[in-house]
């Protein structure tokens, strides 16, 4: 992200940001043993991510995003992405200009 900003394609404030850390998971030598702490972490980021930006995204994300299913972090990735899709949406249809996320495009993933 920081090359990003410095390279001037994002500027700082643009995106929320959904961040995974892979090198928490193990690497075992079978590579279906390793499915299940993907699952873990990719649920462990949407999870942060949440408890980062419900209270600016608001009641609607946080019902949304409630219902994600252990076993389908895929799906709850593409949920949470819509859900913040359309919490900002609503933000720009109620023309609320000096809301913290006024200027947000999405979500960016690291």
């Amino acid at each position: 992200m920081d090359k990003a900003v410095k390279d001037d394609i994002v500027k700082p404030g643009q995106y929320l940001i959904l961040e995974f850390d892979f090198s928490r998971v193990a690497r075992p030598r079978k590579i279906d043993e390793s499915a299940e702490p993907l699952r873990r972490e990719i649920n462990r980021g949407l999870s942060q991510f949440k408890l980062n930006y419900a209270k600016d995204l608001g009641e609607s994300f946080v019902s949304e995003t409630s219902n994600f299913i252990l076993n389908d972090p895929a799906g709850n990735l593409a949920d949470l992405v819509q859900a913040v899709s359309r919490a900002l949406e609503d933000v720009h249809n109620r023309g609320e200009e000096d809301h913290a996320l006024w200027n947000v495009q999405g979500v960016c993933s690291f």
